[in-house]
């Protein structure tokens, strides 16, 4: 493992999107490479077409999806994605991420799973979130053990934050985080 964090998410995880591909072969302890939302390269790029946020202060979501999409064979860096986004209609709002537009840079080769989560389409309305709605870590376990990557929504800091899920050991779950870069 590269200097990915070995943590128990556990009560942690709040959604998740499991990344497969069709027609490619990849599992999800394969290296997945590792990229900051802060990097010195985009971090001050506008995210979308907002005039405050950038892809350094809130860019987890983009970044997080530029890891699994290069993980699974496509040359891009989070600056390149949010190109490629933002120019074709993968923003809401001027910044939040359109999840069925992510996969679509690689012209559908890479397709993304919403899981259901009981309680969570009222979250993402009111942005409350309950302890009682997330989903049990055997279902992270089982996306993974199927080859699939997993962008879960995680707290950082009392907010929203998206990393990747790269694999795990018994209980413990192996991500790759943007806000980091590891």
């Amino acid at each position: 493992m590269k200097r990915g964090w070995r943590r128990a998410l556990g009560a942690s995880v709040l959604a998740l999107a499991a990344w497969s591909t069709a027609g490619l072969s990849v599992t999800a302890a394969a290296a997945v490479p590792t990229f900051s939302q802060r990097s010195h390269q985009w971090s001050r790029d506008a995210l979308g077409s907002d005039p405050i946020d950038t892809i350094g202060s809130a860019g987890c979501a983009l970044t997080a999806v530029t890891m699994v999409t290069a993980a699974y064979g496509y040359s891009t860096n989070p600056q390149q994605l949010n190109r490629w986004l933002t120019e074709h209609g993968g923003y809401i709002e001027n910044d939040l991420l359109l999840w069925r537009q992510a996969g679509a840079a690689t012209q559908g080769s890479v397709r993304w799973q919403w899981l259901h989560v009981p309680g969570i389409v009222s979250q993402l309305k009111t942005g409350d979130q309950d302890i009682e709605d997330l989903p049990p870590q055997s279902l992270v376990e089982a996306q993974l053990d199927a080859g699939r990557l997993v962008v879960a929504e995680v707290r950082l800091y009392g907010g929203m934050h998206f990393v990747v899920i790269t694999g795990h050991s018994g209980h413990i779950l192996n991500i790759n985080d943007p806000w980091y870069g590891d």
